[in-house]
């Protein structure tokens, strides 16, 4: 079975933070993957980190609002 793969243009989006929230990396860099969470889209360099965000995001944004 063929699966349809689509390449997203991350260009003209608005992302809520200005750096990965799990490695820290700028946005700005490149954005590997989005995910987007109570109404925010957050931008990641990696695969692996959008999945550790996704496994506990309030961790994250806990640790951020620290800052």
């Amino acid at each position: 079975m063929k699966k349809d793969t689509v390449q997203a243009n991350f260009d003209n989006l608005v992302f809520t933070e200005k750096k990965d929230l799990v490695c820290g990396m700028p946005v700005s860099a490149g954005v590997s993957d989005t995910a987007h969470y109570k109404g925010g889209v957050y931008g990641f360099c990696a695969a692996e980190c959008k999945a550790e965000f996704i496994k506990s995001p309030e961790t994250y944004l806990s640790a951020k609002q620290k800052d």
